[in-house]
């Protein structure tokens, strides 16, 4: 008899604490749902004008150069618009300012260059640009950017793909942080 209640009061206990874990992982599964829900809003229609976006600052000691053109902004991606895939950048390039040697390894961009005066090197080509120009950048591909005239250029870079914001967010602050170098570490955390 004993043994009788014991076993109805094992089964009547592990029956409560599966009903408690059901409801628990259900009410988890809700919550992820509905944070999923909130991470992934449908993208907005944006209608930028120049100076409107995401503003950001360089930190000192990222790639060589790149000090020289200190201030960017993000216009449109995943934070900016809800964009599913693509990136836009954009920033003003002072005489003497340069973008140095990279390649990005997982998109294609799109260089928009509003006045002339860029010496600009893709790949194995190497030209100054007139003032509208277009400079296409596969993947892969080696390319650098030298204001190399006498008055600023805007500059305007779309990206196939997400992901380089992330590298510039962590190597760049908002205005009215603190402009620190950067750390050997965040600099490996980076790339």
């Amino acid at each position: 008899m004993a043994t009788r209640i014991l076993v109805m009061l094992l089964a009547s206990t592990t029956a409560v604490l599966g009903v408690l874990f059901v409801r628990s992982q259900q009410a988890q599964a809700a919550q992820s749902t509905q944070s999923s829900a909130q991470a992934q809003q449908p993208p907005t229609p944006l209608i930028l004008d120049e100076n409107d976006g995401e503003h950001r600052l360089r930190r000192p000691q990222g790639p060589v150069g790149s000090e020289s053109v200190p201030e960017f902004i993000i216009k449109v991606d995943k934070q900016n618009g809800g964009a599913e895939d693509f990136y836009v950048g954009y920033e003003i390039m002072k005489p003497g300012g340069m973008i140095p040697f990279h390649k990005h390894h997982n998109s294609e961009e799109v260089v928009i260059l509003e006045e002339g005066g860029a010496t600009v090197t893709v790949g194995d080509k190497r030209a100054v640009t007139g003032p509208h120009a277009v400079v296409f950048i596969p993947r892969e591909t080696w390319v650098s950017i030298a204001n190399t005239g006498n008055s600023p250029i805007h500059l305007y870079a779309l990206f196939s793909r997400q992901g380089f914001e992330n590298f510039l967010r962590a190597r760049s602050v908002r205005p009215g942080e603190p402009l620190t170098p950067l750390t050997p570490e965040e600099l490996r955390r980076s790339v």
